[in-house]
């Protein structure tokens, strides 16, 4: 009962905040003129920021363990909702997968660490470079591969995740048959590795969006601790800058497939975002909690595809762009930078380096103690707000957009990470790496 009443609180307070904190709203899409992504750097990037003891580097949290962080490639399609162990994670991106508008996102588990995550899917380059930032293993269900070139080692790196491998993390963890060893485990291969990839059985998820893998499996890998790269904190947040109480982002709409919008609302009693999709809330289908950040950061780079190949998109996650920061409800415009150098930022030179915002001063952004989404978009693409005031270069829209998104139905919980709740169904073990399986992996590759 008192649940219940709390979440009525929660909604009654959501919606008078939403009707009269924002009784003039201003519908926009965030300026884009003169934003360009770069490898040359025209900022003053920031040393390194202590690790402390007791404290999580990814969310500022309290905590003590081991630093073992699991990236994840997970199935971003409709049809592989919910997923599994988000409520968890330290950190989310969503990157888009197809120029026809498909994401898939990577969700990196550290403080926090359900037994089973997912669903699964294929690796991408850019999925690859998160992991060469913040260490641990990568989780994957097959790879990007190109297979037009005469070589190995003609294959481009920009798209070919075995080859970007070998580039960074050197030819001991690639052999000729393809097969990886710690850190990547992918699930297509079979053995020792493939044994930890399960199908789970349930009736919300299709054959092809069943992947889970055991994540003490790859826990019991682990035989030194990555370095860390923490980022720096704040309790309170912005106080400054426009306020904002809606985000979308509207990456594509495909036939057959469904749509690939994500929103967010701002929860004033909780000083936290939460997290829509396709106008659902999105939440973990281990415990059906609904999925709250304290920080969202739409990240622009220049998304594009290399020459003809229109099934192969390259995001780059170095150098340095522009990023779109929401903390406390209030907007500012930033800079994200990750780079080797000073002066340009060399592709795989600054793969081990972190990524650092910057705030409106140009100054280390600190982050919000809790969770964070960041929205990986391409320079052009429009970012629809609900905002107080007009926004410098802001383009009204006719209508108001995004919609009025429906109060949560699950109860909404603080940003901080949960402990593990209800698991997964128990999964079914089959044969990874089958002929059929492979076939299913290049189908969805190449179809969205």
């Amino acid at each position: 009962m008192r649940r219940f009443l709390l979440t009525m609180m929660i909604a009654i307070f959501t919606l008078t905040f939403i009707s009269t904190a924002f009784a003039e709203n201003y519908y926009l899409s965030l300026p884009v003129d003169n934003v360009k992504w770069t490898d040359h750097i025209s900022v003053i990037v920031p040393a390194e920021n202590p690790a402390i003891e007791g404290i999580n580097p990814m969310t500022g949290e309290a905590w003590y363990g081991r630093y073992t962080p699991i990236l994840v490639s997970t199935d971003n399609q409709p049809d592989a909702l919910p997923h599994w162990g988000v409520s968890s994670a330290d950190i989310i991106y969503e990157i888009p997968l197809h120029t026809n508008g498909a994401t898939r996102q990577v969700v990196v588990y550290m403080g926090t660490i359900p037994r089973y995550v997912g669903p699964i899917r294929s690796g991408r380059v850019y999925q690859a470079s998160l992991r060469q930032m913040w260490g641990g293993a990568f989780v994957f269900y097959g790879v990007s591969e190109d297979y037009n070139a005469p070589t190995f080692e003609r294959r481009n790196a920009e798209f070919d995740v075995l080859r970007f491998i070998s580039l960074t993390n050197g030819k001991e963890v690639y052999n000729n048959m393809g097969l990886l060893t710690f850190p990547f485990f992918n699930g297509l291969y079979g053995g020792t590795i493939g044994a930890m990839f399960h199908r789970a059985v349930d009736k919300e998820h299709a054959y092809l969006h069943s992947v889970q893998v055991d994540t003490q499996a790859v826990l019991s890998y682990f035989t030194n601790d990555p370095v860390m790269h923490p980022f720096k904190f704040t309790e309170t947040g912005l106080d400054h800058g426009i306020n904002v109480s809606d985000i979308t982002v509207s990456y594509g709409s495909i036939k057959g497939d469904g749509d690939y919008t994500t929103s967010f609302k701002y929860n004033p009693m909780f000083r936290t975002y939460i997290r829509y999709r396709n106008g659902q809330e999105y939440y973990d289908g281990l415990n059906m909690q609904t999925c709250e950040f304290a920080n969202v950061i739409v990240l622009r780079t220049d998304v594009h595809i290399p020459g003809k190949d229109g099934s192969r998109i390259i995001a780059p996650l170095y150098g340095q762009g522009t990023a779109e920061i929401f903390q406390n409800g209030k907007y500012i415009r930033g800079t994200w930078v990750r780079t080797n150098s000073p002066t340009v930022a060399d592709q795989y030179a600054s793969q081990p380096y972190r990524m650092v915002f910057l705030d409106d001063y140009g100054q280390e952004l600190e982050m919000k103690v809790g969770k964070t989404c960041i929205q990986v978009v391409d320079e052009d693409q429009p970012v629809t707000v609900v905002a107080e005031q007009a926004i410098s270069g802001g383009i009204p829209q006719a209508s108001p957009v995004p919609t009025a998104t429906p109060a949560p139905t699950r109860t909404p919980h603080a940003t901080r990470t949960p402990k593990p709740g209800q698991e997964t169904p128990a999964p079914v073990a089959e044969p990874s790496g089958d002929a059929a399986e492979t076939e299913g992996d290049v189908e969805f590759d190449f179809g969205g």
